[in-house]
């Protein structure tokens, strides 16, 4: 008897590997996936992100600089919220083939060395390619709270998702 486990591929008989990520057949319009843990964001991840990215922006590392801004203290940078955010995502969407491009991208609130991120994804829409590719397109809205419930960032982008049976990591040997 053959078992069936939707979170392993079977790469040999009796061997599995984990998978994460649900296929493009998985998702319809109106779902929503909160994704966890949260990220806790220290202020060492924002100077390091900040000088690897070349942001010379005295409001994410400088203490005394900031504290005489509306914001009284080091922002963090918004490409690493972008990134942190994204980057909680990959186990819904593991199966994600890439993301096109980006739609919107809106910082509501800031964020600041210490805050937790926490990500919540709605499925926008679905585009079904009638010609059966590798892949459908999805348009997902991802939007990021902090610790205290309150939206920092909304960003609506489209990917492309594997077909279930197109999975390049549902193949022996991968």
């Amino acid at each position: 008897m053959t078992a069936t486990f939707t979170w392993y591929a079977e790469i040999a008989p009796n061997r599995f590997r984990e998978r994460y990520g649900l296929a493009f057949e998985d998702f319809a319009p109106g779902q929503r996936f909160r994704h966890r843990p949260g990220i806790t964001i220290t202020q060492q991840d924002n100077i390091d992100e900040s000088v690897e990215a070349l942001n010379q922006a005295m409001i994410h590392y400088d203490d005394h600089y900031a504290a005489q801004t509306e914001f009284k203290r080091p922002l963090v940078a918004s490409n690493l919220t972008v990134i942190r955010l994204i980057g909680m995502t990959w186990k819904t969407f593991a199966a994600r083939e890439r993301i096109l491009g980006w739609a919107e991208i809106s910082m509501l609130a800031p964020v600041f060395g210490g805050d937790t991120v926490y990500a919540e994804t709605a499925i926008k829409t679905r585009h079904d390619d009638p010609a059966g590719g590798p892949c459908g397109r999805l348009t997902l809205v991802t939007q990021g709270t902090n610790q205290h419930g309150k939206t920092i960032c909304r960003m609506e982008y489209d990917a492309l998702i594997w077909r279930r049976a197109h999975l390049p990591f549902a193949q022996a040997g991968y």
